[in-house]
């Protein structure tokens, strides 16, 4: 009887034990497998208008989807054509309502296109082209403008630029006035304007960085029809290919004094300077960035004041006389001047090899006051050590970047450039160290070359041809012509060719005007990209600036 009353009582301890692991296992093994992802996205199910309604005089436009949905960046993504004005959302689990403070126009079709602002709650996913068309008149406008936005200077279709339509009249102008009908490019650079209305208007495209509707010419790359306006009474097709036309004129942004140096910085680049009522012997300057002159102090008191007047000419070619107050700061008791090294960078630069039509370039971080021709020499191999007459260099305006002219560099394969110690002298009184780098030439195998011709319907035009850097649009060579162009000594790689069709023969691109309704000059490229290999010529390219 007792050994029963054991086995009774050891049955219940491991009962106690398992039925707790059982009824855990159980509840696991109970959950219900996933079911399929939901990949669609949400469609509208109800809509107040109804979608193409007429005649409709109300405030208040309703959305019901056919699931739970979340609204992402609506102030950003919702397009309304034309402008309704301020409008009051509320979000529901299933849609969204809008409440408009004015009344609806006459006679008008309106456009809600929501575009990325729309997603289901679960997945994600992205309702793609929801709209909600109506018309608070009889008829539903349906007129269209399709096209193509692309950058002018390297091809690209960007996303998210502003396509604008402006009822036509004499003063219309895009930096005052927002557009009637607008739409943004998708990511490849298309767009669709639709439910338009028959009549004249004016279009243009640009990046609204600020999304504001209206054009800033500062930052702001811009397209724009030429004509006075366009004729809308069927559907058309209108390109555009903008870029940067920043107008502004040139003034002062901010001027800083220091104990050595006073710095003017400007708000646009600049292309030439001239100093009128200077000092020749005491005072240095240089650009900065293209778009900043700093002035240097030699030999002068601190306390000295000089009025000057500057005549600069800006990148659109403009020309400014600008007075400026040159007054270096009083150095302070416990203030020291530092004086160090006068620093340069030598190209090509280390480990680079000089192609046969290469010049040496030393430029210096500041303007230099005195220097050594002969404090600078070649050695070669051999044991020759050159010294090089004064017409083999060429100082900028500046005296910031000199050149060593590749007719008077030594023609042994292998040689160094040495310069000895306070060969330069700043403008500061800072002295260069010494210096030595290792330059070969490279051999001509190594390289290939590319010709060709432009082809043109106008005689005597004149063209800046680009050989670029593929990866980057790094500039590589520039031929300046008139039909034939040759890139000799070119390094094996990817390429693309552009041509600016040079309309004014100033040797630059020059940019539009949209006041004038001018367009930048033209950009042209080759029509795929060149792949060259050393010791290859590559020869008879045919580029059409006709279409």
């Amino acid at each position: 009887m007792l050994d029963k009353l054991k086995n009774y009582i050891l049955i219940i301890l491991i009962l106690a034990l398992f039925i707790p692991l059982l009824l855990q296992s159980c509840a696991q093994m109970a959950n219900p497998p996933g079911g399929k992802k939901d990949t669609l996205a949400p469609k509208i199910l109800e809509s107040v208008p109804l979608n193409k309604s007429k005649n409709f005089k109300g405030k208040k436009i309703e959305l019901i989807f056919n699931e739970y949905v979340s609204i992402r960046n609506l102030n950003q993504e919702l397009l309304i054509t034309p402008s309704i004005g301020t409008y009051q959302t509320k979000i529901n689990p299933k849609g969204l309502s809008i409440t408009i403070d004015s009344t609806l126009k006459d006679n008008t079709t309106y456009t809600f296109n929501f575009r990325n602002a729309i997603e289901d709650a679960s997945e994600r996913n992205v309702g793609k082209n929801i709209k909600l068309v109506f018309s608070t008149s009889n008829d539903i406008d349906s007129l269209q403008i399709k096209g193509n936005v692309k950058q002018l200077l390297n091809q690209k279709h960007p996303e998210n630029i502003l396509v604008a339509l402006y009822p036509w009249n004499d003063s219309v102008s895009i930096n005052t006035t927002k557009p009637y009908y607008f739409v943004k490019t998708d990511t490849s650079g298309n767009y669709l304007l639709e439910n338009l209305a028959k009549g004249k208007y004016y279009m243009a495209a640009f990046h609204d960085i600020n999304n504001n509707l209206l054009y800033n010419s500062n930052k702001e790359p811009v397209d724009f029809i030429t004509e006075g306006y366009i004729d809308l009474n069927k559907n058309m097709e209108q390109n555009f290919a903008i870029s940067l036309q920043n107008q502004d004129s040139l003034k002062i942004n901010k001027s800083t004094a220091t104990v050595k140096t006073v710095l003017y910085e400007f708000n646009r680049g600049i292309k030439s300077i001239q100093l009128e009522n200077a000092p020749k012997t005491n005072l240095y300057y240089q650009l900065e960035d293209n778009k900043n002159i700093r002035f240097y102090q030699l030999n002068q008191s601190s306390t000295d004041t000089l009025f000057i007047r500057a005549k600069l000419t800006d990148s659109l070619d403009r020309s400014y006389q600008v007075p400026l107050k040159i007054k270096f700061r009083e150095q302070t008791r416990k203030e020291k001047v530092q004086r160090v090294e006068l620093n340069f960078e030598v190209k090509p630069g280390l480990g680079k090899l000089l192609s046969p039509l290469d010049s040496i370039q030393i430029k210096f971080t500041k303007p230099v006051h005195q220097w050594v021709s002969n404090g600078l020499q070649f050695k070669t191999e051999e044991g020759e050590v050159l010294s090089l007459p004064d017409e083999a260099f060429q100082w900028n305006q500046f005296q910031n970047n000199l050149v060593i002219k590749n007719l008077y560099l030594p023609s042994r394969t292998k040689f160094e450039l040495y310069i000895n110690k306070n060969t330069f002298i700043g403008v500061e009184t800072d002295s260069s160290n010494v210096y030595t780098q290792k330059l070969e030439w490279q051999d001509t195998e190594n390289y290939g070359s590319i010709d060709g011709k432009v082809i043109s319907a106008k005689s005597n035009s004149h063209f800046i041809v680009e050989l670029l850097k593929a990866d980057n649009f790094e500039p590589y060579l520039t031929v300046k012509t008139q039909n034939q162009f040759e890139f000799k000594h070119v390094e094996p790689g990817l390429y693309i060719i552009r041509v600016i069709v040079d309309e004014n023969n100033n040797g630059y691109w020059d940019i539009g005007n949209f006041k004038q309704k001018r367009k930048s000059e033209t950009v042209h490229f080759f029509e795929s990209k060149i792949k060259l290999k050393a010791n290859f010529q590559i020869s008879d390219l045919l580029i059409n600036v006709q279409k």
